[in-house]
């Protein structure tokens, strides 16, 4: 019959909630912010030349360009680190979402050419 530690049982619930607490600020830090700001921009640069020239589409991916790119000069103000966490934290959605957009339209691009590289 296994006994029950409930001091144990305290101090791992404890580190847990801490690691969840340092974890959430970690992902709303405007420095890591950032770095997923400039990998979007990064995405929407490689995006733009891997899909096809449709017009809206590529007014929607050099629409994502520009913002990341003022992002980026925002987030290099003292202003934006004063942001609140929540609004830090929509603002990461929005970056993941952003993401995962480019990489789902680069993933739908056709292929350049029907030969195996």
């Amino acid at each position: 019959m296994a006994q029950r530690r409930p001091l144990l049982d305290w101090v791992r619930r404890k580190w847990r909630a801490y690691r969840a607490v340092r974890k959430s600020a970690a992902e709303v830090n405007p420095n890591g912010l950032l770095r997923l700001a400039e990998e979007v921009r990064t995405l929407a640069e490689a995006a733009r030349r891997v899909c096809p020239p449709e017009r809206r589409l590529q007014s929607r991916i050099r629409g994502i360009h520009k913002e990341m790119h003022r992002l980026t000069d925002i987030a290099a103000t003292p202003d934006f680190r004063r942001l609140a966490p929540d609004k830090r934290q929509l603002l990461r959605r929005g970056l993941v979402n952003s993401r995962e957009q480019l990489l789902r339209v680069m993933g739908q691009a056709p292929v350049p050419t029907r030969l195996l590289q």
